[in-house]
């Protein structure tokens, strides 16, 4: 088990940074606003389609920084199921930019499993 330190940086900002600004936000939300983002974020459509695509960016990038496919492999996994998701429920909104989804998420994909 390898950290490699562009890795490590690159880890960092991209989730340090992110993880900061939602905290920072929900600190100032009042608690309707708060109740309403729980509730969001507990439901079943919210899970199958960021819940996943971000919990799959994740382990992929756990995996990344610390050189295990054993982690990396099931983070692309639900980073697929996301898209699958993503593009059916946007399939029945617009059909033409639902397209852009899986591509955006193949180029995700193909930059994780690089060496």
């Amino acid at each position: 088990m390898n950290i490699d330190t562009d890795s490590l940086v690159t880890f960092l900002i991209t989730w340090g940074i992110p993880t900061f600004m939602v905290v920072r936000t929900y600190l100032k939300m009042d608690s309707d606003d708060r109740n309403s983002a729980k509730k969001d974020f507990k439901s079943v459509h919210f899970v199958f389609t960021i819940g996943s695509l971000v919990i799959g960016y994740f382990f992929a990038s756990i995996g990344n920084l610390l050189t295990l496919n054993i982690i990396k492999l099931p983070g692309i996994f639900l980073m697929i199921v996301a898209g699958i998701t993503i593009t059916v429920d946007m399939w029945r909104k617009n059909k033409a930019k639902s397209m852009l989804t899986p591509m955006l998420i193949a180029v995700a994909i193909f930059f994780l499993i690089k060496p």
